[in-house]
């Protein structure tokens, strides 16, 4: 066989490494930075996220970033804990804004206080 003789082979359309589910089809997108005093050092990144994202996903991806297990994290804007099963937009986060990762050992220990 040549090298310039056609192939009768069809080749698969490239499928999204992001799965749908994940993506939202609504939300503005935002600029934010995510700050993490969690280790030594102070860590700040710079993000582009949907505020459609679930912080459930957003954690995943600050994990992978930051190198923490995302269980050992959370996010906080404006001195409230964020709930992973709520949206961004949930939170009235502007873009520009700074988030904080804050360690779960410390986060809403006044949440489960029992008088």
């Amino acid at each position: 066989m040549s090298f310039n003789e056609d192939f009768d082979e069809e080749l698969e359309p490239v499928k999204s490494k992001t799965p749908s589910s994940k993506t939202p089809s609504t939300g503005k997108k935002l600029t934010l930075y995510f700050m993490s005093t969690i280790g030594p050092g102070e860590k700040k990144e710079k993000l582009t996220v949907n505020d459609a994202n679930h912080v459930s996903d957003i954690k995943q991806t600050l994990g992978n970033l930051f190198g923490l297990d995302p269980d050992e994290f959370h996010l906080s804007s404006g001195g409230v804990t964020m709930d992973e099963n709520n949206q961004l937009k949930d939170y009235n986060v502007n873009d520009g804004d700074d988030i904080l990762l804050i360690p779960a050992s410390t986060a809403g220990q006044d949440k489960h206080r029992f008088f």
